[in-house]
């Protein structure tokens, strides 16, 4: 449930509505199916100030039309001995002879390929090797630039995009981006990212995780059909709870939208896009739409349609004949599509917060909930303690490349690196596919472009490993130019499959990952992996403050322009720092994370006092998101009576539609076993130099825990130190904190008190480690016990206290 704002709180959001010169113009290629999702993203590219230069469809090879002859036609091809649908994993088929017609109907030239193959790969992600991108090479194509069988055996119906965009593409040069309607498909956008990187289209998906975004109902997205007009009638249903009776129904209508959501509501479970078609259980054909875009409707008479049984509950539309009728040429009172806020009430509400309260309030920090340490002989076994649980599958290693940059290029430099590691892999019997997770530290960020297209040479394989990008300048040790830290690791054979958030397409969720990186890579514990239910550890990559539609940041008026750094904007800061942090959350939500271990958010340079009161607005909006919420006495506005459920189900529970959110945190699973309740992770500011794409804050969680309890210690020692440690799936992760001092000696000596108290010992490989170090300290880079080092200005802990250390131990 989102915070609850205090009373007499004014609520603002930022504004999210696009603008000349936002971003720039994208040439779309809108792959259609005749169905309401492809359209609908096809309205949000054009209210995106996209221009759609084609549109591109995919039909069943059995009805063999060629492409060249459906053009200038205001009929569909009959066809009445076209008995089947195909029913692909990938492409919705239902209704497509009346395709052709939306050349006329929208007056954008259409291109149409037979589908080709089958789904030979079946996963959720999709790996293509280069030889069949090869053999799908525009001399492989027909005169129809239909595609030609694979000499190498069956071909994914994956494929089958890439003649047809290669065809568009001769024909149209300026096209630069590709739309889709995927939803909630991992399946479908894998597939279509995949074919759009390979041809150096961006592409699009602004309908993406669309259910959750706010106002977060599943039939948010048919009401906003119905906001713009568009006329989408069901043409199969294929589920139990939907029969012949919602044939030919326009879903864009209230009335068959509340039919639609009572009877899934028997059978499926909230969220899980029944309501919308996403499960197969119904198919739309696009009629009609806002004038904007369709100049003419297409009418099908009732004699022309039909139905067809399959058998099992399905059944569908043929349709024998349809007409492109011109409409009359009257004003077009254009209502654009709505544009999902920026912020979800959750962290506006946080925004708010931050912009609202008073320049010398007194921020609540995390110290004020830590208890002081227990004596060591009361002290529970340590979860570092060598008896404890090991993780002999996790590795961590650190590659550095080196040199006089005057003479060698930072290509060459990251070259070397690279074959590096490609060395060691082979001497550990590994490979890239189980690296999960790295820090790259660059020397300047204007090297970032350079260094990321021999890094992801190394990446072949679906779902490459979540990141973080950081510049440390100066702050590098001398001669260094690039230093990557990698954790892999290495299943066991009884081990599940990792799991993977990779999504590379643009819309409103979160920003996309186009390029050698993950969103989050999440992988089983070894010490729970044989239970039904296993505890999952989850990398994310660094979260920068993009707009995700548009993939600019939020700039002073509003807009997506970069802002200047040059004086601090409070306003703008606070901002990015809530929009990335909600792009934390969401990804979180999205892999299942319960609990985060611990965070850290890194800023870019500047003086020590603008550091210091952004590390302040970056810690209350951590202490914020974590604030336990109460629920309040609001019911649901009461649904219309189901008679049918009534009858049926009398005196029993409710079926389907229970809604389960995603809590994150999950205070449910939490136990204190050490210090208050009340608790949350532990968090540090890192200054570093720069950060990329000039945004203003980076988060990076260190790990997100999934499918299980935590167990949490935390408090402070009397010589300057703290230490927290949160316990899970038979392992643990410790963070140990010194406070700022200039003696290094000094230094040591806290963290060896620290780590007796922890039962660990670095000399003989207890821990697996990250450290933070203040560099600004004489001697600190070379002061030993510190592995993983990441360069720092300053640290500032929750409270606003500077320290000299971050230390992170895993478990070894």
């Amino acid at each position: 449930m989102p915070m609850k704002a205090p009373v007499g709180f004014v609520s603002f959001q930022p504004r999210l509505v696009p603008t000349p010169g936002m971003t720039e113009a994208l040439e779309v290629i809108a792959l259609i199916s005749g169905g309401k999702d492809s359209f609908f993203s096809l309205l949000h590219c054009i209210q995106n100030g996209h221009k759609v230069v084609a549109l591109g469809n995919l039909y069943p090879a059995a009805e063999n039309p060629r492409p060249d002859t459906e053009r200038g036609s205001n009929h569909a091809p009959q066809n009445e001995d076209d008995e089947h649908d195909l029913n692909s994993f990938m492409y919705q088929t239902v209704g497509h002879m009346v395709v052709p017609l939306y050349q006329q109907a929208l007056g954008i030239p259409l291109y149409r390929q037979p589908i080709v193959g089958t789904a030979i790969q079946t996963g959720t992600s999709y790996g293509h090797s280069g030889v069949r991108l090869m053999e799908l090479s525009p001399s492989n194509l027909g005169s129809a630039g239909e595609s030609q069988p694979s000499k190498s055996g069956a071909e994914d119906e994956t494929e089958s995009l890439v003649p047809l965009l290669r065809r568009i593409m001769a024909d149209h040069p300026s096209a630069n981006a590709l739309s889709t309607g995927a939803i909630l498909s991992t399946y479908q956008r894998t597939r279509i990212e995949s074919v759009a990187i390979r041809l150096g289209l961006i592409p699009l998906a602004y309908l993406w995780k669309y259910p959750i975004l706010p106002p977060g109902t599943q039939s948010s997205l048919l009401e906003d059909m119905q906001t713009v007009g568009l006329d989408a009638r069901i043409v199969k249903v294929a589920s139990g709870g939907l029969d012949e009776s919602f044939l030919w129904g326009n879903v864009a209508n209230q009335q068959v939208m509340r039919r639609i959501e009572r009877s899934t509501k028997r059978f499926g479970t909230y969220g899980d896009g029944a309501v919308l078609g996403e499960g197969g259980e119904f198919e739309t054909l696009v009629v009609d739409g806002p004038a904007s875009l369709f100049k003419g409707r297409i009418e099908v008479q009732e004699r022309s349609k039909r139905v067809v049984r399959e058998g099992g509950g399905s059944s569908w539309l043929h349709i024998s004949d349809a007409k492109v009728v011109a409409k009359d040429l009257v004003e077009d009172v254009k209502t654009g599509c709505r544009i999902p806020d920026l912020l979800e009430p959750r962290f506006n509400n946080i925004f708010n917060a931050l912009i609202t309260e008073p320049e010398d309030i007194t921020i609540p920090t995390l110290d004020s909930l830590r208890a002081p340490l227990p004596e060591r002989n009361n002290m529970q076994e340590p979860v570092l303690s060598p008896r404890s649980s090991r993780q002999d599958n996790l590795l961590r290693w650190t590659v550095t490349a080196s040199g006089n940059p005057t003479k060698r290029s930072i290509t060459d430099e990251v070259g070397r690196l690279i074959e590096e590691l490609r060395q060691r892999l082979q001497e550990a019997s590994s490979d890239p596919t189980n690296i999960i997770s790295t820090i790259v530290i660059l020397r300047s960020m204007q090297d970032f472009a350079s260094v990321n297209k021999v890094y992801g040479a190394l990446f072949t394989e679906p779902n490459p490993p979540a990141r973080v990008t950081i510049a440390c300048g100066s702050l590098m040790p001398k001669d260094v130019n690039i230093t990557i830290h990698l954790k892999l690791h290495k299943p066991s054979p009884s081990s599940p499959d990792r799991k993977a958030l990779h999504v590379q397409s643009r819309s409103y969720w979160a920003p996309a990952n186009i390029g050698p990186y993950s969103q989050a890579i999440s992988i089983p514990l070894p010490s729970s992996s044989g239970e039904d239910h296993p505890v999952w550890a989850v990398s994310v990559a660094g979260q920068i403050p993009l707009i995700p539609h548009t993939m600019s940041l939020p700039a002073r008026d509003g807009s997506t322009e970069i802002p200047s750094t040059s004086v601090f904007d409070a306003r703008n800061f606070k901002l990015q720092t809530v929009l990335s942090l909600q792009h934390l959350w969401r990804i979180g939500q999205e892999m299942n994370v319960q609990w985060w271990t611990s965070a850290v958010a890194y800023l870019p340079s500047s003086s020590l006092e603008v550091v210091a009161e952004k590390a302040a607005i970056v810690s209350r909006a951590w202490a914020l998101v974590h604030e336990r919420e109460l629920k309040g006495d609001e019911s649901e506005e009461e649904e219309a009576r189901d008679l049918w459920e009534e009858k049926y189900y009398a005196g029993m529970e409710v079926r389907g539609q229970g809604k389960v959110e995603k809590m994150l945190p999950d205070w449910e699973v939490v136990e204190f076993g050490g210090g208050e309740g009340g608790m949350v992770p532990p968090f540090w500011v890192a200054e570093v130099e720069e950060l990329p794409r000039g945004s203003e804050v980076e988060w990076h969680a260190q790990l997100g825990v999934a499918g299980g309890s935590v167990k949490l210690y935390s408090g402070r020692g009397e010589d300057g130190y703290s230490i927290h440690q949160c316990s899970f799936g038979g392992t643990a992760q410790s963070v140990v904190m010194l406070d700022y001092s200039e003696d290094v000696a000094a230094l040591r000596g806290r963290l060896d008190e620290a780590l007796k108290v922890l039962g660990a010992d670095l000399e003989v490989g207890d821990c697996k480690q990250t450290s933070y170090l203040d560099v600004s300290i004489q001697g600190m880079w070379d002061a030993g016990k510190f592995g993983g080092k990441t360069p720092c200005r300053s640290i500032w802990s929750a409270s606003g206290k500077r320290l000299a250390v971050a230390l992170i131990l895993d478990a070894s």
